[in-house]
């Protein structure tokens, strides 16, 4: 038994230290996959739409959740229309009264309808 034991410990002595030593790479770079890609051209809409649709602001100056002042039933940064797009984003989990909500929904829309729900605000958006 003490022969297969130090028979272990000298086979683990011989092994090169390269072989068993973890190399961290010096620059990780990161592959951008189709869907990150997608993704960062949704974002850059996103924000052109939201800073068209409530200057970027999910809040009023008083803390309230924004109100359209065409249409009060547009919520939030998005200008989430709660009338269409309510039920949906419940069913989904997100709260549109909220900036994450908001934003999650928006970006459910604009995957599933392109930009669409925000053509009324196309002319200042599309520049």
């Amino acid at each position: 038994m003490n022969l297969i034991l130090l028979a272990a410990i000298a086979a683990l002595l011989s092994v090169p230290k390269i072989a068993y030593e973890h190399q961290a790479p010096a620059q990780i770079v990161q592959i951008e996959t189709k869907e990150n890609a997608e993704i960062k051209k949704a974002n850059e809409i996103l924000d052109r739409i939201a800073i068209c649709e409530s200057h970027g602001r999910q809040f009023d100056e008083s803390g309230k959740v924004l109100i359209g002042g065409v249409n009060k039933h547009d919520v939030g940064k998005f200008q989430i229309n709660a009338l269409y797009w309510k039920g949906l984003a419940e069913e989904l989990g997100h709260d549109i009264y909220t900036e994450t909500g908001n934003y999650a929904m928006a970006l459910e829309l604009y995957k599933r309808y392109g930009t669409s729900p925000w053509i009324w605000s196309k002319k200042c958006w599309s520049k």
